[in-house]
């Protein structure tokens, strides 16, 4: 998943990655055990070379690759590709716009915004490994001019006031404590009138979250909170929250589409358990299971920055 912020548009082709400790003491002046916590979490060790390397054994050719063709791994939340058309759906994004991407894992919904609808994407993110891969794969894919990745922290972002046309951020507030200054922070850094799609996983009324999850192996990193709370909390951050969309019965749907389309195939190469490796198959069937029993539900936020 993602967690995240940018001091500056990134060059095309460059990452100018630091090393996690060091950017979180820069940021805040000491360790942040915390943000390196979640950091560590998402950190793989070799992604680059597994997304090559799955990438030739599916037959995908590099020359003329397109952020579509990664869709099907890069898109780091529930429901994928889908769940992210939805979002442009609310985002409205247009051509030459500057948008950034809060939390923004390996760049899959930044380049497909940036490929499909010509608009300039800034992502950044808490952990240096997606940030290389994100910048690397827009190379791939052509898409440096309009595409950036820089690592940083979400809770303290280093732009100027109101710097963004619009934003988004998808499945990475469950991994933020302090979910006022998260928003805070991002309402800040757009434009008033700006549009802004916040996509979470919520608290449901079903129990505990099972773990361990996509975004969490265990409690200790997991933020969830109601869906009339974030509400709550986007409103005194600065946004005027316009709609709410629970997806459950989207994502009940996809889950049991999916299954549907596996039974008797052999399993795509190119998915998200790629991103996620350790005990992938294991946090995305409880993700399922948490769904089904009500204990965690889909989310989406479409807000107007006041």
């Amino acid at each position: 998943t993602r967690a995240a912020g940018l001091s500056a548009v990134a060059s095309p082709g460059r990452s100018d990655i630091q090393g996690v400790g060091f950017f979180i003491r820069r940021l805040t002046g000491a360790s942040n055990p915390m943000s390196e916590q979640v950091a560590a979490h998402y950190t793989h060790g070799s992604l680059m070379e597994s997304i090559l390397e799955k990438l030739q054994e599916a037959g995908v050719a590099l020359d003329g690759l397109s952020a579509l063709d990664l869709a099907p791994m890069d898109h780091l939340h529930g429901r994928g590709r889908a769940a992210t058309d939805d979002m442009i759906a609310h985002l409205r994004p247009q051509a030459g716009q500057s948008i950034i991407d809060i939390g923004c894992g390996v760049g899959g919904p930044a380049r497909y915004i940036a490929e499909r609808h010509g608009a300039e994407v800034t992502g950044i993110d808490l952990t240096a490994e997606f940030i290389e891969v994100a910048a690397e794969l827009a190379r791939l894919t052509g898409l440096s001019d309009k595409a950036h990745f820089k690592q940083a922290n979400a809770l303290d972002l280093p732009f100027e006031d109101a710097t963004f046309d619009a934003g988004f951020t998808q499945n990475v507030s469950m991994s933020v404590p302090d979910k006022a200054q998260f928003f805070a922070e991002a309402a800040r850094v757009l434009k008033p009138g700006a549009r802004f799609v916040a996509g979470e996983v919520a608290q449901g009324p079903g129990g505990d979250v099972i773990y361990p999850v996509p975004w969490a192996m265990t409690v200790e990193i997991s933020h969830l909170t109601p869906p009339d709370e974030t509400t709550d909390i986007l409103e005194k951050a600065g946004f005027r929250v316009e709609e709410v969309h629970d997806s459950t019965e989207h994502a009940l749907a996809y889950n049991q589409a999916a299954r549907e389309r596996a039974k008797g195939k052999t399993p795509p190469v190119l998915t998200p358990l790629i991103i996620l490796r350790d005990r992938g198959m294991e946090r995305m069937r409880n993700s399922a299971r948490n769904l089904e029993q009500g204990r965690a539900i889909p989310v989406e936020f479409v807000c107007i920055r006041a």
